[in-house]
């Protein structure tokens, strides 16, 4: 017969269950915990905004005029190459990024020089650096799951983070220009001495000291930049040398991280040109029909086609720099560990200050 003492024991080793919420697999309750990219899918809102679309409008037309003056370029387009560049899907994003590029305007005038390029670079950063700052902060707060941020308090956040935004842009060419003096000054030291075998030999071998660096510098400033302005944007404290520093360490240690999420990146904006790019083309043909029925001027008619054309390169403009924000984001977390979520959001209202309390004097009477 058994005891009391057994029959307690049995009844305390009645299993209980497995516990699914604990371990790896309280971490897999959304898609989102098992494939941190598909957070970028959420900055698609940003397309759907009138008013940030309005903003790179507006920047883009800004831009294109500067542009435009610097390389003194006085054509008009033609509805037919309008309506050629719009059409042609295929050859889309290489039209796109050769008219983004603000050294392609030179690449055809042998007489431009070359501080005209560096004139229009310069010009470039000038003037998408808020926009870049105002939409990577709508972004990141998309991909962080939180609600986009008014139009009034994202540019005020952006315009205080510019000068930063504008810092950490010309710094890595200050010491690209740095080491640029120094191998120029080893070969004014060459052509001194002349063509003496040992001797330049080892300048050579003093030159590479300088040119890896500068080749460093150089080419991680196209991913390190935009990545500084992604800290910028979503920091709280907006240090432009740590947002540079973070730039160049997110390219050069997590580079397969990154790679992959400007592969999807690449492949959300694809999927956003395509659908721009059918909106303006049916928007061109409805507009140029019901103008030519009216008989309207041919100038209004070239105007309002050049006007549409440029609507697929504003909204793919809007969607590339707000991903920009959810990658630093996704970076972040895999180079430091910080979740997407943990992110900083200034207060909508701030609590007003507590009122002091005048202290007593020690001095007065009863």
């Amino acid at each position: 017969m058994p005891s009391e003492d057994s029959s307690a024991t049995n009844e305390t080793q009645v299993h209980d269950g497995y516990d699914l919420e604990t371990g790896l697999l309280a971490r897999l309750r959304e898609w989102i915990d098992l494939f941190p990219w598909l957070r970028l899918i959420r900055v698609l809102r940003v397309v759907g905004s009138p008013p940030l679309l309005a903003s790179v409008g507006l920047t883009l037309a800004v831009w294109k005029i500067g542009i435009t003056l610097l390389a003194l370029d006085q054509s008009t387009p033609e509805v037919a190459e309008i309506a050629a560049t719009v059409n042609h899907q295929v050859n889309f994003f290489a039209a796109f990024l050769g008219h983004l590029n603000p050294t392609s305007v030179f690449h055809d005038d042998p007489e431009i020089v070359w501080w005209k390029t560096l004139l229009g670079i310069g010009w470039s950063v000038f003037v998408w650096t808020p926009v870049a700052i105002l939409l990577s902060r709508q972004g990141g707060l998309l991909t962080a799951g939180r609600s986009l941020m008014p139009l009034s308090a994202a540019l005020s956040l952006a315009l205080s983070r510019t000068l930063a935004g504008w810092l950490a842009a010309v710094v890595p060419l200050g010491c690209i220009g740095v080491f640029a003096v120094l191998i120029m000054m080893i070969g004014w030291i060459s052509g001194l001495f002349g063509d003496i075998t040992w001797l330049n030999s080892i300048l050579a071998g003093v030159t590479l000291l300088f040119a890896i660096p500068c080749g460093l510098l150089a080419f991680g400033a196209n991913v390190a930049i935009p990545l500084s302005w992604g800290a910028l944007a979503n920091e709280r404290d907006p240090d432009a040398m740590d947002s540079l520093s973070r730039g160049y360490e997110y390219l050069f240690r997590r580079p397969l991280h990154l790679a992959a999420y400007l592969l999807i990146s690449a492949i959300i904006a694809s999927i956003v040109s395509i659908l721009a790019v059918g909106v303006t083309r049916t928007a061109i043909q409805i507009n140029s029909q019901l103008l030519k029925f009216a008989d309207a001027a041919d100038g209004m008619v070239i105007t309002s086609t050049d006007l549409l054309g440029h609507l697929p390169v504003v909204v793919l403009l809007t969607a590339i720099w707000s991903l920009l924000g959810g990658v630093y984001l996704l970076l972040r977390y895999d180079a430091g560990g910080q979740e997407v979520e943990d992110l900083w959001q200034a207060d909508a209202c701030p609590k007003p200050p507590l009122p002091s309390i005048p202290s007593q004097s020690t001095d007065s009477t009863p």
